[in-house]
């Protein structure tokens, strides 16, 4: 017999689906200083003000000299020299070279770059011999890199240290990105240590969980704050946020007699989308609207539950709000080191090791308790099973999302 709370409760993929289809890409921007934009996107493309490099220059340090005199044993006076930081550089004639160095101008046309190693310079007449024929031209020439008036920035491309360079290369100053959600969060909790329950038993560990996990996805998180179970205080908690696109909570949104958070916010014209889902950790895992313009996204308080809930739903809540991929957890394949037997009906969330000095293999831990914090803060990655996922003999293949390297995309 199927159980009654079964029922009720919807698949994971549904529960991402149904995400998908009620949160609006925002349409926000604002204009800020380059050095301010790392990870942040760009709202509008941005097209080159000149040529990129803005002359020809040289890519090697040597001499220059006509293309039609390059031929071995050729001898060349040496008139002058061409260094990086001048605008320009005059040519010369016939029979004669200049020395000059990595970036710098190329004097006039029809010449021709020799690196340092394929000539001999003699300093009592200033003279060069070209000693090794090298046909390739050792020159950057104008616009090679990037055309003046060419997009050299995307609409909905994420700024990363390489595009900072880029900015800084191009002369731009500023750029329009979409701005970052802002992010209410509430903790709930008798039992939880703070300021004003110095009497709690447990520290509040969600907290900082979730406030350094909103901002890494991108986030603004406005503020935090703490409340007792019960509806008073989570209302007068609630009276303080302003302007919010998104309410996290932690805790209080289970079936329990001091599980109050979805009841004070139905009052306050919240609309539950999902509030079961078919999942382990996380299943109370809630997530609506509060009026037309705010999201809901409800955790539990168990702090591997919350950690799971906030890694999978906030990451699909970042990139349906910008509407761009933002948050990337990538999943590698990789070989399990043991029998698994055949998944539940429930799509689990396991915490697994890799193998020391085996990066393609792993075990899955077999306390998979959504209390156990220490086995969460060791694990290097999550297997997410499907319901009903056939049993894996060992070495059998499956897709891993590696946590070691989910956020590492800033360069």
């Amino acid at each position: 017999m199927v159980k009654q709370g079964l029922l009720r409760m919807i698949s994971y993929e549904k529960a991402l689906k149904i995400m998908r289809q009620n949160i609006k890409v925002s349409k926000k921007t604002e204009r800020i200083n380059i050095q301010n934009s790392h990870m942040r996107i760009i709202s509008k493309e941005i097209l080159s003000k000149f040529d990129y490099p803005r002359n020809n220059t040289s890519a090697m340090d040597g001499i220059v000299i006509f293309k039609s005199e390059l031929r071995k044993n050729k001898i060349l006076k040496i008139v002058g020299e061409s260094k990086a930081g001048n605008k320009s550089c005059s040519s010369f004639k016939k029979n004669e070279a200049k020395f000059i160095y990595t970036g710098a101008p190329i004097p006039g046309l029809n010449k021709i770059v020799i690196p340092k190693e394929n000539y001999i310079y003699n300093d009592k007449d200033h003279s060069v011999t070209i000693k090794k024929i090298d046909k390739r031209h050792f020159i950057r020439f104008k616009g090679e890199d990037i055309k003046k008036r060419k997009v050299c920035f995307l609409k909905n491309e994420i700024v990363k240290i390489r595009s900072l360079s880029l900015a800084r290369t191009m002369g731009i100053d500023s750029i329009n990105v979409k701005k970052r959600p802002n992010v209410y969060v509430i903790i709930t909790g008798d039992e939880l240590i703070t300021k004003d329950n110095p009497r709690g038993l447990i520290e509040s560990s969600n907290e900082i969980l979730i406030n350094m996990i909103v901002e890494k996805f991108g986030g603004d998180l406005k503020g935090t704050f703490t409340a007792r179970d019960n509806e008073k205080d989570f209302m007068s908690k609630l009276k303080k946020l302003k302007n919010y696109d998104l309410l996290i909570t932690s805790g209080g949104i289970s079936k329990g007699k001091y599980d109050i958070v979805k009841k004070v916010l139905k009052k306050n014209k919240l609309k539950i989308l999902f509030d079961q889902v078919a999942v382990k950790p996380g299943k109370p895992t809630t997530f609506g609207k509060i009026g037309s313009n705010s999201y809901f996204l409800g955790l539990p308080g168990n702090p591997v539950s919350c950690f799971i809930s906030l890694l999978f739903y906030f990451s699909q809540f970042i990139n349906c709000f910008y509407g761009v991929k933002f948050i990337n957890l990538e999943e590698k394949k990789m070989k399990v080191s043991h029998l698994v037997k055949k998944n539940n009906s429930l799509t689990n969330f396991l915490r697994v090791r890799f193998l020391p000095n085996n990066t393609e293999t792993f075990s899955v831990y077999e306390n998979q308790d959504s209390s156990m914090q220490k086995i969460l803060k060791e694990s290097d990655g999550i297997w997410i099973r499907k319901p009903n996922e056939i049993g894996k003999s060992k070495n059998d293949a499956c897709n891993i999302v590696a946590l070691n390297n989910s956020f590492v995309q800033e360069i």
